[in-house]
This record gives structure tokens, sequence and C-alpha cells, in this order.
């Protein structure tokens, strides 16, 4: 395979990712959610969902977030990892959607509704990267991290990714149209193309020393949030068909507050955006300049996940508005109750 890191590179700072075991054969990551505008009867449905993770066939570890979407809907998100596809499979059909909650509470008309969105990639279809060497958060809570030289360069994504390199997983789909769905009182399963390719990023910077923290508010943050907004308000042009800005209420990582979670057709997609676009490229801009001034005692929490699904994802949805993930993209069917 082909490295893209240029002969003679030097990395302008340290970078890290995940050391995995030879044995580690893929990673499952599901997003279990509560959509709702009701929060008293979504605590109960959400504390239900919750027991059941630490329950037979539990995942390796989760986390909790929540995100207010364009409609002003709530979604109060699980992140939750197996390593062991057989587990996941398990645990799915022992919970599946249409059980978490009362119908009462999903019926058309009612006030809560359910998602899962689910991604299941060989090892090497995913890539990790940290901005320090203690990560905790997501995968990071199970394996310990070292160095990496395939960092802070155009094209350095697709090293860390083995499958992706040489050009490897092209994705299915090259562009989207958009129609309504309605899903009120109903629950869908999308179809979805394969290599759709998802990232988790986290920020953090409420730990950091008085100036820098203000430095990052200030100059850094509000850059990136327009840079969420424009994939948000742009899912065609981008080929970005969810992006989440969601606060973390539990995590595994005192250093981590707050996690983008989107969805793009392709790793080409992506990387359109993060070396090309205005909006990354005004991220890039004000995070070096963070990154000159603070340097090298830098505090400020950076990184991501990066996957790739070979054989597509699931999405399933209950009684959610039509604008939810993935609904607006793909063919939906119905799905009989269990």
């Amino acid at each position: 395979m082909t490295k893209i890191r240029p002969d003679g590179f030097h990395n302008p700072y340290p970078a890290y990712s995940l050391r995995l075991p030879e044995d580690l054969t893929g990673v499952t990551l599901r997003q279990l959610a509560v959509q709702h505008r009701a929060a008293e009867e979504a605590a109960g449905v959400m504390s239900g969902i919750v027991a059941a993770l630490d329950g037979a066939h539990a995942p390796v570890t989760y986390e909790r977030a929540t995100h207010v979407d364009a409609l002003g809907h709530v979604n109060d998100i699980v992140l939750a990892y197996w390593l062991d596809a057989e587990a996941e499979n398990a645990w799915s059909a022992e919970h599946p959607l249409d059980s978490w909650a009362d119908p009462d509470l999903t019926a058309k008309g009612g006030p809560i509704g359910l998602w899962t969105e689910v991604l299941r990639a060989p090892v090497d279809h995913f890539e990790t990267s940290y901005s320090y060497d203690s990560p905790s958060w997501g995968l990071a809570s199970r394996f310990p991290t070292a160095l990496n030289i395939y960092h802070s360069y155009s094209g350095a994504m697709r090293d860390r990714i083995a499958a992706a390199e040489d050009g490897g997983l092209v994705g299915e789909a090259e562009s989207v149209e958009t129609e309504r769905v309605d899903s009120a009182g109903r629950h869908l399963v999308v179809a979805t193309p394969a290599n759709l390719c998802f990232i988790r990023s986290p920020q953090g910077w409420t730990h950091c020393p008085d100036e820098e923290r203000a430095w990052f508010e200030q100059r850094v943050l509000p850059v990136y949030r327009q840079g969420v907004d424009y994939l948000t308000a742009n899912p065609r042009e981008a080929g970005c068909l969810s992006a989440r800005l969601a606060d973390l209420t539990v995590s595994n990582d005192t250093k981590v507050q707050t996690a983008t979670l989107a969805w793009f057709l392709s790793l080409s997609h992506l990387e359109r955006w993060t070396h090309s676009h205005p909006t990354h490229l005004a991220i890039y801009k004000s995070a070096g300049e963070l990154i000159a001034r603070f340097a090298p005692d830098i505090h400020v929490t950076l990184g991501h996940e990066v996957y790739v699904v070979p054989e597509g994802a699931l999405m399933e949805y209950l009684n959610c508005h039509e604008q939810t993930g993935l609904l607006p993209y793909f063919p939906a069917s119905s799905r009989v109750p269990s």
C-alpha cells in the first residue's frame, strides 16, 4: 500500500492513535436515541435503555450526549461500542427499537420518537487521532495510544485507514436528493449505500488555563460552529447527510465536553470538505493560530474517530420527525412490530 505522507515531512506537533490488538477484527458503534419535547417521559425511556446496556451482551463502553436539532427537538443519545459483533447482534435482538418505550408514547402524535443508527466497521476501515496521549472517550477507553506520524498533511486520514490507501473505499453514492418521509407513528428502516463515512469529533476546553480557554471560546469555537452549521444546512453540496453537535452529559473523559457526530456519503466527501471548503479551512486557520500561540503546552482537546461502513449502516426511526438523521435521503420501508 502507498502512503501519501510526503518524503521528509516533519509533523508540526505530536498526535496519537490507538494501538489496537492484532486479534481485533472490527468495531460496532451504535447510537441509541430518544427524540422528544417532553423531558419527563423521555427520562424514563432513556433510563430503561441505559439499564439494558448493563445487562447481557452489554457494550464494552458507552457515553451519553444531548443534541437539539434544527426543528428544536431534543435528542438524548447513547454512544455504545461493541468489539464482539455476535454480542451486539444478540443485544439488538433482545432489545428491538419498538421495545424501548410504551407504544402509546411512540404512536402518531405521541411525545416520544426513537432512533438508532448502527455502523459495523472492520478494523481496516477506521482510524483514530488524538491531540493528547491519554484520551479515554470512545474506543480510547479500551486501548492505549501511540505516537502516529501520519497527520497534519493533506491525505493523512486516508494514510491511517488501511483499506482506504491507493484510493480505496469508494462510496456507492456521489450525491443525494431529499424528500419528505412521514414517520409519525411509523417504524421505518432506511436502506443505505455502502461506504458511508461517519466521524465522531470531540472538543474540550473547560479544563484549559484561563487564557487558552478564552482564546478557544472567542476565536476557535465560533469558527468551528460555523463549519458544522454549513454542513447541516447544505447536505447535497457538502455530501454530509447529518451533522449533530452534541453536548456530552456522561463522558469517560473529563477533558471532553462536546462531540460532532456526522455522516458523510463517503470518505472522499469528508476529505473534500476538510481539504478545500472555506469553512473547514477557516477551522484549520483558527486552530493553527491557537497552536502557534500556546505551543508546546496546549491543553485544548481535539481528535476524532472515523469509520467507513462497507456493507451499509442500519438506520431505524420510530415516530421521528421527517428531518431526522438519514430519513430524507434513502429509501425507507416499514418494519413489522416485534
